[in-house]
């Protein structure tokens, strides 16, 4: 038993059904946040979590998320640990051609329905959530084409991926949001060339965070990946709210760490155009340094219990939750999706209140519209 970690001791394999008096308070402290302007997370969204209550069971059931998992080495490593985990990456699931909607598809409506209703199967102040955002659009390489920089991380709108990208950026935002009120932890990690940190939602959602979570509430970090054993030196940087994050630093890459000049892998090719400006293209190479070493990603799963006990963010639950249904009758009627352009919520809730499985209490029905505008 000595050799277990802290979390293996414990039996998590039941599944506990939450109490209807926690949900209640859980619906009733996102409206209120929402209502009272302490966070943006606005009514469709907080509408379509409502929804998700009404029409499947929640069972606190997960410990760790990881969103964008890709290859899954982080997850791999959560399960190796005895962790519940869920992943998410659209090459998970091939949408037929029979399905408007890829379910692992965080811009589809069913994908980001998917990944809320999973959020609220984890373990309600202990759980992790890790979101390796895609980067080609926000990265310094994709520049040229997506016109996106420190003071335009918007970009070019006109382009579908930079829209497809925007979206990803602001719907997983609002997922944090979601992470933090549940009391979890999350980390969000990017390639240090990624204008994420300048995208004005992400701006926005950390400054509610640091509103009610003070000014450590959120930490950042930045480290080589080529000291977990990468092929290539590549910096990243980090985000959490637990400052245990930083632990990820493990200091200066010196020359002696780097490969030699001869053993060097080159992930761009350089190339001059008709107007002779240099150019980059990345190359095949370039993909390989996606995937987490599996040092990083064990580094990463034995902070998780610390993380966990140092999450800060939350927002205080008043001492009398106010009634849900008051709080969502208060919202003005011209509410919307604010400084959320390009997330769409109004979309998931629509095809959430189609659902055939949804039962929406009595009292509530004359509350919830029918329809949200797109």
């Amino acid at each position: 038993m000595s050799d277990l970690r802290p979390h293996q001791i414990k039996a998590k394999t039941r599944c506990t059904k939450i109490t209807y008096i926690s949900v209640h308070n859980l619906v009733g402290y996102l409206v209120f946040l929402t209502s009272k302007s302490l966070w943006p997370l606005w009514q469709d969204f907080v509408a379509s979590i409502i929804l998700l209550y009404w029409s499947y069971p929640i069972f606190e059931e997960f410990d760790y998320l990881e969103f964008f998992a890709g290859v899954g080495n982080l997850t791999s490593q959560a399960r190796a640990c005895g962790y519940k985990v869920a992943r998410f990456d659209i090459l998970d699931n091939k949408r037929p051609q029979t399905r408007k909607s890829n379910f692992m598809d965080l811009t589809s409506r069913s994908g980001f329905a998917l990944a809320i209703l999973c959020l609220l199967r984890c373990r309600i102040g202990d759980f992790a959530a890790h979101f390796a955002i895609k980067c080609s659009s926000l990265c310094q390489m994709n520049a040229g084409t997506s016109k996106r920089g420190a003071c335009c991380s918007i970009g070019y709108t006109e382009y579908l991926s930079v829209q497809i990208s925007n979206i990803l950026v602001e719907r997983t935002c609002l997922l944090i949001l979601l992470c933090t009120a549940l009391g979890g932890v999350w980390t969000v990690e990017q390639p240090l060339g990624s204008v994420l940190e300048f995208y004005p939602v992400w701006r926005n959602m950390m400054a509610n965070i640091f509103g009610t979570g003070g000014i450590y509430a959120v930490a950042k970090v930045k480290w080589w990946m080529r000291h977990y054993g990468s092929q290539t030196p590549k910096r990243h940087y980090g985000y959490s709210n637990s400052g245990v994050v930083m632990r990820l630093d493990l200091g200066k890459l010196y020359a002696t760490q780097r490969p030699p000049r001869s053993q060097r892998i080159r992930t761009a090719d350089v190339y001059v155009d008709r107007s002779g400006t240099k150019r980059y293209k990345g190359n095949k190479n370039l993909r390989s340094t996606e995937i987490y070493p599996m040092r990083f990603a064990r580094a990463l799963v034995d902070l998780l219990e610390e993380m966990k006990r140092t999450a800060k963010g939350m927002p205080q639950l008043p001492d009398v939750v106010p009634a849900a249904l008051e709080c969502f009758n208060e919202w003005p009627s011209d509410e919307q999706i604010g400084s959320y352009p390009f997330a769409r919520v109004s979309q998931v809730f629509n095809y959430l209140r189609g659902n055939r499985k949804l039962k929406i209490p009595p009292e509530w029905r004359g509350s919830i519209p029918g329809m949200f505008p797109e």
